[in-house]
């Protein structure tokens, strides 16, 4: 009787740790469905990190997830908004439930910052504007103010809703965390010729990428010798010993004062 009472326990255990285990596998796999499908669909307007773009406003704020309930905010990811977000049913509610629930995770994470209050920018804007456009090269790559490149995203609006020591963080550890949409990747085609650019998406039977003179490359798995993931992005890694401190200061405050004191649109005369 002893044995068969241990045997019925035993067994009681696996089979709870059996669901526990299956919980937490569709838990992690529906976390990685939200950030793949919110960096597809979401992220060009309102910001890789939620905290808003040129095109969009912050996801994480009170505004955005943190006062309403979830049926409000799938509503008005499925349906869209009179203010110019356009309705998303299209991915299905499954796709929707899990962008929430990686905005929710987000926010979360965001809100036991913000109680600290966040330090002003002490640099120099103008011998930031000055390291931005020459000697750090950042205009290569992104864009600000309608000036600079496209391959990486812009930085228009980018200081607006970030503290100096985010930014500061975010030029010097550039690939923490590197976005699936930021990696750069070599690949090799079956003729031999070898291209490099960034990820931008990928199944399981294409391949698509953007080199760095901004051109998009759609290739077929099919038509690929190799494909190498080099588990870094084109932003360069070495700008805390490229720069000094006051470099990096002055860039960080260049970002933050523009993008909260964007230059004024001129006005054409008719």
């Amino acid at each position: 009787m002893a044995h068969r009472i241990a045997l019925f326990f035993l067994l009681s255990t696996l089979l709870i740790f059996g669901f526990l285990l299956r919980d937490a596998r569709a838990q992690r796999s529906e976390a990685v469905q939200g950030v793949q499908r919110y960096i597809e669909f979401c992220a060009g307007c309102h910001g890789a990190d939620a905290k808003g773009g040129d095109k969009g406003p912050p996801l994480i704020s009170a505004a955005g997830i943190r006062n309403r309930t979830d049926a409000e905010l799938f509503r008005i990811v499925h349906d869209g908004t009179k203010n110019g977000m356009p309705p998303f049913a299209q991915l299905g509610d499954a796709n929707i439930r899990a962008i929430l629930q990686f905005l929710k995770a987000l926010g979360g994470n965001t809100a036991s910052k913000s109680g600290a209050a966040e330090a002003a920018p002490t640099g120099d804007a103008d011998s930031g504007r000055a390291l931005y456009f020459g000697k750090a090269q950042c205009s290569q790559c992104h864009l600000i103010n309608g000036k600079g490149g496209f391959i990486a995203g812009s930085l228009t609006g980018y200081g607006r809703n970030r503290g100096v020591d985010e930014i500061l963080n975010a030029i010097t550890n550039p690939d923490s965390p590197l976005l699936p949409s930021s990696q750069v990747v070599i690949v090799t085609t079956n003729s031999g010729q070898e291209l490099t650019g960034v990820l931008r998406n990928e199944d399981n039977f294409n391949l698509e990428f953007q080199s760095e003179d901004g051109q998009f490359h759609f290739l077929a798995r099919s038509d690929l010798k190799a494909v190498q993931y080099t588990e870094h992005s084109l932003m360069p890694r070495d700008y805390s010993t490229r720069l000094s401190p006051k470099e990096l200061n002055d860039i960080v405050t260049f970002l933050i004062v523009s993008s909260k004191n964007p230059p004024a649109q001129k006005v054409e005369s008719r």
